[in-house]
């Protein structure tokens, strides 16, 4: 099921992208959200209908993110009825709304490979995923607010990002011979790290992920359900 909440959305936006049919907007985003509740309510009783990848060792469903994961998807159901007043209300230019649609589709995306991830590689390139798809969404409207609000965005992204990533460079300094980001090796293999790389790396990696929570601040002008995906969301991968 994991591959079905990865790729669906990927296939969705180049459905819109050679479509151009204003009316799957909304359809889109509900479907999605109907499938990944639907896949998480599985995964929480142990039901794999599409079993693809399983042997990958990037991704999998576990005791811990499966948690994080129903959270996720019942905000993500909520939000998607929400805003199904929320795009028939909306007067924006129609190519403006597809965009919007692309960049909630993407931005789920991103929230779902950071929360099933098995590799701190991987997780930080899905959590700069975020930043790229929801920094369009703060901007939708392009007003002197949401303009000011997107710029503070991706500023404080983009620094705590930066220190994240740093810190990922330190832990392959600590790590020595273990060739390795995967979560389940590195906490197999951690007595035989470098302890001090390995204290500064955490430091780095800890206030580099955690720096998103300013991002909150950010996003006051921000239309009502990009706020509650983003706030929300991304409170819970910040666990």
């Amino acid at each position: 099921m994991i591959n079905l909440i990865l790729l669906f959305p990927i296939l969705a936006c180049l459905i819109l992208y050679f479509t151009k049919k204003d009316r799957l907007n909304s359809l889109m985003i509900n479907l999605y959200a109907l499938i990944h509740l639907i896949c998480s309510g599985l995964a929480c009783t142990g039901i794999d209908l599409i079993p693809a990848w399983k042997s990958c060792s990037f991704f999998a469903i576990n005791s811990r993110n499966i948690v994080f994961l129903t959270i996720m998807s019942i905000i993500f159901m909520a939000v998607a009825v929400y805003n199904n007043g929320y795009l028939k209300n909306d007067h924006e230019d129609k190519s403006k709304v597809r965009h919007y649609t692309y960049m909630v589709l993407l931005f789920i995306l991103a929230m779902s490979g950071a929360i099933l991830s098995t590799n701190l590689g991987v997780s930080w390139v899905f959590i700069e995923g975020t930043t790229l798809a929801s920094a369009y969404l703060i901007y939708y409207h392009k007003t002197k607010h949401s303009i000011e609000a997107a710029w503070k965005y991706v500023f404080i992204c983009s620094i705590g990002i930066a220190l994240a990533f740093v810190g990922i460079i330190l832990l392959t300094i600590a790590t020595g011979s273990v060739n390795s980001l995967n979560y389940s090796e590195l906490l197999r293999n951690a007595h035989s790290f470098n302890h001090f790389w390995l204290n500064v790396s955490f430091v780095f990696i800890l206030f580099g992920i955690d720096y998103y929570d300013s991002l909150l601040s950010t996003t006051e002008h921000n239309e009502k359900n990009i706020r509650e995906i983003e706030e929300s969301i991304l409170q819970i991968t910040n666990e």
